[in-house]
Parts: C-alpha cells; structure tokens; sequence
C-alpha cells in the first residue's frame, strides 16, 4: 500500500489472502552491486494463485485449473534458481507480484478506476482480466528497482490459445533486436 500499488490490491481486494510483491535479487560475485550502469535484467511473473475471474466470474467448467494462473511465478522462481546455479556474469531481479481473483462484498468490480504504481489509472471493464492490472504495478517496481530489461511470464489470455493452439509459445517483444536476443 505505502508504494501505491493500487492495481495488485485492487485485484487482490475480494480475497481473504493478502497480496504480496516477492522479488529476488541474483548478484553475481566480483560484479559491482546493483545499481551501477551494467543492464540488471528482471524477470516479473504473473502470480494468480486462483482465479475465479472475480465479479466477472469465469464457467464453473475447468475452473479447478485456475490455480495454475500462477505459472509465470512459478516459472520466474525456477528461473531464479537456475540462474543461481548457473552463474551467469549478470545481475539479475525476479519479480512475482500473487493475489487471488476472486468475488466478494469487497472486491473490485466493472467500472471501477484503480491507480498504479505508476501513477497512471485504470479503468476496469472486466475482473478476469487481472493478470495485466498485477503486472502493470510488478513492472513498475522492476524498474524502480533498476531493471533496464524486462521478460515477463504470464498467462493472459485463453484467446491465444484458441487462436494458436495449445502446443505453440506466444512471444512478443517491442523491437525485432529484443526478439532474436
């Protein structure tokens, strides 16, 4: 609250469980500590631990797998981990904003404005589409913490897979040289 991250505890505002903003830092040894001119690369991953899609309440069919809204936290802390035991020579922040999407008294609805950490607002047309509001305020922090590069992981959208298949990887960068990095 007292870094203004209004969009994950907008999110989070219908469940019981608190948000949290987990970050992890990987410094490589004999590099000058965070901060300093070289890149810092964050890895944020989207950390839905359940979605129900809150007010805009998802099917009851195959709901039981919204709990793997979490995968692109998972896979950032995974990422982290073999970073650290790989030693790569670059500075490194893992960033997993998690919250639970669900409906309550208390919850966020349509129509709804929230205001993110970036001081930018929001207007919300529908809940089930969280995991771009969480990620709004966990890329934020990511560079206020230095981040220069930024990869996120996330599941956003099951259009995708309707559209693409579900055996095929979505990736989407700003510029051409980002992509072939």
């Amino acid at each position: 609250k007292e870094l203004g991250m209004g969009a994950l505890l907008g999110v989070a505002r219908g469940s019981d469980e608190p948000a949290k903003m987990i970050v992890l830092r990987y410094e490589p040894e004999g590099t000058e500590p965070m901060g300093n001119d070289a890149d810092i690369v964050a890895i944020v991953g989207k950390g839905i631990t359940f979605d129900t899609g809150g007010i805009s309440i998802k099917p009851a069919e195959n709901m039981e797998k919204m709990k793997y809204d979490m995968s692109g936290a998972a896979a950032t802390l995974a990422a982290m981990q073999a970073i650290a035991q790989l030693k790569p020579r670059v500075n490194v922040i893992g960033v997993m904003p998690t919250a639970e999407n669900m409906p309550s008294g208390r919850a966020y609805k349509p129509g709804d404005v929230l205001r993110a950490m970036s001081g930018k607002t929001i207007e919300v047309i529908n809940t089930d589409a969280e995991g771009r509001l969480i990620l709004a305020d966990a890329i934020t922090y990511a560079r206020k913490l230095g981040a220069t590069k930024i990869i996120d992981l996330a599941t956003l959208t099951g259009a995708v897979s309707i559209a693409l298949g579900l055996s095929t990887w979505r990736l989407w960068a700003m510029t051409k040289p980002s992509l072939m990095k």
